[in-house]
């Protein structure tokens, strides 16, 4: 009898779930494409993970309609996509979106930072639990930072072969506009483009190199029409940020809110061990595609880093004057970078 009458009880509430159960249909893209690790697992990972434990834990569908590419918004506009609803979740390579993520774009502040993806995700993680102040700085844009991903190992993929930084002078370098400085300072010339174009730019003469990581080789092409790339050692960078509008945030029930949440966090760890897995599988095909690689020597990457000195100050104090504690912001980085075992090549003035 005991069992009936808790059969019955259990079926009672099955059915008072599904009653209550809703569906939630979210707008999910970005500039790049699935060949980018971090799209990739958003794109399956992420969203398989989100609907299915939505599903188990809540009764609740959720679908994601996908928009990769630049279909709905490209590199540069997806925090403005994001803002205005046109996509629920967004990835964005920050880079490019200097004047509304300059704070989340610490990383990108201290050249030569850790290459190692796995390190940096763990770095990235404690900032943003313990630095409010990188969250507080995407409210005006109606944005909340699901997760802060690391990307591969940064290096450049030319058509000469190098390894010092006096054969950079005069060549010209396809890069994101942030990473200008890096390459002015050793009398290159910056060509600021979308990874997307840096094939053609390279076919048609308009670049020389490509600043980049080594799976762009691949998943742009590049090794055809560039056969060299220099590890250079300007690291990993937290730069790769999945957003989520807070108005679709603040209507989803919280139960699965925090499901995204808990995804996310494992999405993000998830594309830095892929991240470094990638690096050395992508080194070792491209040796056997014919592709040089060169290691920059540690005494260049210093010589490099002495010419740079002045620009992590130099851009936390321009954030400071709008009225964000970048300085703060760069010196929390640097101690955590520390206290998990990585020092820069300079110390750089903050």
């Amino acid at each position: 009898m005991k069992f009936k009458q808790l059969f019955t009880l259990a079926a009672i509430a099955a059915a008072a779930c599904a009653a209550h159960a809703d569906s939630f249909t979210l707008r999910m893209g970005g500039g790049h494409t699935t060949g980018l690790t971090y799209v990739g697992v958003y794109d399956s990972y992420f969203a398989t993970e989100v609907t299915k434990r939505v599903k188990e834990k809540t009764g609740h569908d959720v679908r994601f309609i996908k928009a990769w590419g630049g279909s709905v918004a490209k590199v540069d506009g997806v925090i403005e996509a994001v803002q205005k609803g046109t996509l629920d979740i967004g990835l964005s390579p920050i880079g490019f979106e200097q004047s509304r993520a300059g704070l989340l774009n610490y990383s990108a502040y201290m050249p030569f930072t850790s290459p190692d993806p796995v390190l940096q995700q763990k770095v990235s993680n404690r900032m943003m639990k313990e630095v409010p102040a990188l969250q507080a700085s995407m409210k005006p844009y109606n944005s909340h930072v699901l997760g802060a991903m690391t990307s591969e190992a940064y290096g450049l993929t030319t058509k000469f072969d190098w390894n010092s930084i006096a054969e950079l002078k005069g060549k010209r370098i396809a890069l994101a506009g942030t990473n200008a400085p890096l390459f002015i300072a050793v009398d290159a010339v910056p060509v600021t483009l979308g990874i997307g174009e840096h094939y053609q730019a390279m076919q048609n003469g308009l670049a020389d190199g490509s600043l980049f990581y080594a799976s762009g080789l691949e998943a742009f092409k590049l090794q055809e029409v560039a056969k060299f790339f220099n590890k250079t050692g300007q690291g990993s960078l937290s730069t790769l940020v999945a957003f989520m509008n807070l108005d679709t945030r603040n209507k989803l029930p919280k139960d699965v809110v925090a499901i995204i949440d808990q995804v996310a966090e494992e999405s993000s760890m998830r594309v830095a061990e892929l991240s470094k897995q990638r690096d050395i599988d992508v080194e070792a095909r491209a040796k056997a595609a014919g592709v040089k690689i060169n290691t920059l020597p540690d005494a260049e990457k210093k010589r490099w880093a002495e010419l740079l000195k002045d620009l992590p100050g130099k851009a936390a104090k321009e954030l400071d004057g709008k009225g964000m504690p970048a300085t703060e912001v760069l010196k929390t980085y640097v101690r955590f970078l520390k206290e998990a075992g990585y020092s820069f090549p300079v110390d750089y003035p903050l």
